[in-house]
């Protein structure tokens, strides 16, 4: 699996966690997660790349910080900020965020659409990853995508791991903790250059970039 199609695996991961968009009164999700809370994505392809993803959630906002074992300078941090319209591509080496604007549909991936019309979950029964109690769900998404399997913690209801049908990536959730984020992390350092696509200054907070005109 290439780095890029990953990073598409990380955002799908990431979409599926966000509460908002687990919501569909013909095809209910079975696990329920926090408006406020941090976890730890662990995602394993069977090329053998690993990529470890720390996430924090607060009330639909998002700061994502990846980092692709193996692999020189494949470290990504982003902030999803749907409230202002706004997902920020944030590189700490060099104190610099890249301002895009946001896009619902970019973070609609398949996975999500298993909780609408477009996927279904099947109860397959109970079942153990590691030392946890856990049911097993078929879950299935639109035609153009592949089928998997995902285990949800029978006792707190959240997600534990998800496979795909033919072992291409594995997910697994960890250090699931509910409550407030810190209010920073959904921000971009007062000290950081932000840039505006495709590469003008953008002044920090105005969202107004120089030159530019944001697509």
């Amino acid at each position: 699996m290439k780095a890029s199609r990953l990073a598409w695996v990380i955002v799908a991961g990431c979409c599926l966690l966000r509460p908002e968009m687990l919501c569909a009164e013909d095809a209910p999700v079975p696990f329920t997660l926090d408006k406020q809370y941090s976890a730890t994505m662990v995602i394993a392809t069977d090329k053998g790349q690993t990529m470890v993803q720390q996430m924090y959630i607060d009330n639909g906002k998002v700061h994502m910080e990846s980092n692709l074992q193996g692999m020189q300078g494949a470290q990504m941090e982003m902030i999803i900020r749907p409230d202002l319209n706004k997902v920020y591509q944030v590189m700490p080496s060099q104190k610099l965020a890249m301002e895009l604007p946001y896009n619902a549909s970019q973070f609609n991936s398949p996975m999500v659409s298993a909780t609408g019309p477009q996927g279904k979950f099947e109860l397959v029964g109970p079942d153990t990853v590691g030392t946890v109690a856990c049911m097993k769900y078929k879950v299935t998404f639109s035609d153009a995508n592949k089928p998997g399997t995902m285990w949800i913690d029978a006792a707190t209801k959240v997600p534990v791991k998800m496979m795909a049908d033919d072992k291409s990536y594995t997910m697994l959730w960890k250090n699931y903790k509910a409550g407030p984020q810190d209010a920073s992390l959904f921000e971009v350092p007062k000290d950081y250059k932000v840039m505006g696509f495709p590469g003008a200054a953008v002044t920090p907070g105005s969202g107004k970039p120089s030159g530019v005109v944001l697509p």
